[in-house]
């Protein structure tokens, strides 16, 4: 082939390869993938408080703090506290009011009430932003009770006849002789009256109770979920699959869209249990 012939057939080779890159180009521009955001879908996380809530019970503060910490999670639009269980030790349950309470200035949180709800464990459900219990729940058992470590005499004015140690002060180690004279049992009085007047100040603040019910509460008695709807300590009547209706509505999501799943800790990790709710 001559010089002239070669030149020419590099320049057609240019030019259909010019040609060529112009079409990818123009393809890439026009036909290119779009970029879209991936965005997780919206959950509804339900958070269990079952059985004696104490620090080293089946509810305690350390167990629940790990799967809160989930619940915070930006995916987690709205919670709820789904609570069977009568209570437990008196600063276990204000650590875990405390803890729902942090979530509920986040983000709404709704109580739903199974069997019980009460004492330490309704306190815990008064951080909710709303609470529902079944007409046959019980709920309420405001108040602070005490166990002794020992069989307490029901009458024990007389001094004792022995000791077992000596303290700095009268009421230091008031169990030593195993029994309790007056001044001890109204000592032991003040004090839990004094654990009942923060329990009711912490319930009333947030649910807004009026004085009447306040002082109807003090006596420490239970209610059914239908009396606690009438008295105020129940917003409404309803099951789980109400709350978490309630809990979406709160949270301005559809449920129809967003995934509902049980938080439980399994082996020292949190798993999502999926949950249908019934329509």
């Amino acid at each position: 082939m001559s010089r002239r012939g070669k030149t020419v057939l590099v320049v057609v080779i240019s030019c259909v390869l010019v040609v060529l890159f112009s079409i990818l180009a123009l393809t890439s521009i026009f036909f290119a993938p779009k970029v879209v955001e991936w965005h997780p879908k919206a959950e509804i996380a339900i958070v269990e408080v079952e059985g004696e809530i104490s620090y080293g019970g089946d509810a305690s503060p350390s167990l629940i703090r790990k799967l809160l910490v989930h619940a915070e999670d930006d995916a987690v639009k709205a919670v709820v506290l789904r609570i069977n269980s009568g209570g437990g030790d008196a600063g276990a349950s204000w650590e875990l009011f405390n803890e729902f309470r942090k979530v509920a200035a986040k983000k709404p949180v709704v109580a739903s009430v199974a069997d019980v709800g009460a004492s330490g464990a309704y306190l815990v459900a008064s951080a909710a932003d709303e609470i529902l219990a079944t007409p046959m729940s019980v709920v309420g058992g405001v108040g602070a009770s005490f166990e002794f470590p020992f069989e307490v005499p029901a009458n024990a004015t007389k001094p004792a006849k022995e000791i077992s140690s000596l303290s700095s002060g009268e009421f230091k180690d008031m169990f030593a002789d195993k029994r309790l004279d007056e001044r001890e049992r109204a000592y032991i009085k003040k004090r839990l009256e004094s654990v009942l007047d923060v329990f009711l100040r912490c319930v009333c603040e947030k649910r807004n109770l009026s004085e009447d019910v306040r002082q109807n509460l003090t006596h420490g008695g239970w209610f059914t979920g239908e009396e606690g709807f009438k008295m105020g300590l129940v917003d409404k009547i309803g099951d789980l699959d109400d709350a978490v209706s309630e809990a979406a509505r709160l949270a301005g999501i559809d449920l129809n869209k967003t995934d509902v799943v049980i938080l439980r800790l399994e082996n020292g990790n949190v798993h999502k249990i999926k949950y249908e709710v019934l329509r």
